[in-house]
């Protein structure tokens, strides 16, 4: 898999099927426990002014993009020129929204679909599975939920910190101690986005789990908390719209997941000659 840049923060241009099997391979594998980041647009925006966030993209041993956004800033940077004009550079803006439209931007690993995978494999491979986070008992429900579609599986999991209090200490280590006594191939890590990048960059050394992955809210969507994008909407890249639409409360972080970080990417774009 190929390292990409997106306003200078690491992704990495993998498929679907290419970081499923990667994440399946490193949950059979002894070692150090990897670290994986789902990334949409809105982590490349943090990340420019948070340094630890940046670190700890970095640090990951792969970061998927997780919507269509870093890849439309990838294939942007493709067909751009350091020599194009702003002009130019605008209009190929407008030529990246049309490949977004006709499917040639490439293909988003959804962290929710990813989840799905994931758990769905580790049945057919034998792998367990921590579930860690979201609010309250989150956690434990879609845990029961999941051991009564899957039989086979082999599952725990924890509400772990509650608040970013939490999240160190005392409190911290028994949530570390309950993982490790556990020991599971994958653990999903859902304490929101950038506080479970974080947490996994300063914590994983600790962690007796072959592979970590921020999931974000993919909890609440597996209960069906959160209703999930038509394929449609997901397809012409507007899961954003659909987001918008299922929960209005999100339209400062939608607004610069989409319209700020489509602007700073061409913004960068012009600072490059």
């Amino acid at each position: 898999m190929a390292e990409k840049r997106v306003l200078g923060v690491r992704v990495d241009s993998v498929g679907p099927t290419e970081a499923v099997d990667q994440i399946i391979a490193w949950g059979k594998s002894s070692g150090k426990c990897r670290m994986v980041s789902t990334a949409y647009s809105e982590f490349f925006v943090t990340a420019m002014s948070d340094v630890d966030f940046r670190m700890a993209l970095e640090s990951s041993d792969l970061v998927t993009p997780d919507g269509i956004g870093p890849l439309a800033a990838i294939y942007f940077e493709s067909i751009v020129r350091s020599s194009d004009s702003a002009v130019v550079k605008f209009f190929k803006g407008l030529q990246t929204g049309l490949a977004i439209l006709t499917g040639r931007v490439g293909q988003p690993v959804s962290g929710y679909w990813l989840f799905k995978t994931l758990v769905e494999k580790a049945v057919n491979e034998n792998l367990s599975v921590f579930l860690l986070g979201g609010f309250g008992e989150t956690a434990e429900r879609l845990a029961e939920e999941l051991r009564i579609k899957y039989r086979e599986l082999r599952i725990m999991a924890g509400a772990g910190a509650q608040s970013e209090a939490e999240m160190t200490g005392e409190a911290n280590e028994r949530v570390t101690e309950k993982i490790n006594k556990f020991k599971p191939d994958l653990l999903f890590v859902a304490y929101g986005p950038v506080k479970q990048e974080k947490w996994l960059k300063a914590n994983r050394n600790d962690l007796k789990a072959r592979v970590a992955v921020g999931v974000g809210g993919t909890f609440d969507e597996a209960l069906g908390l959160v209703k999930e994008a038509p394929v449609a909407f997901s397809k012409y890249g507007l899961k954003w719209l659909w987001r918008l639409l299922q929960q209005p409360r999100r339209l400062p972080r939608i607004f610069t997941a989409t319209f700020v970080f489509a602007w700073l990417v061409f913004v960068n774009s012009l600072k490059k000659k």
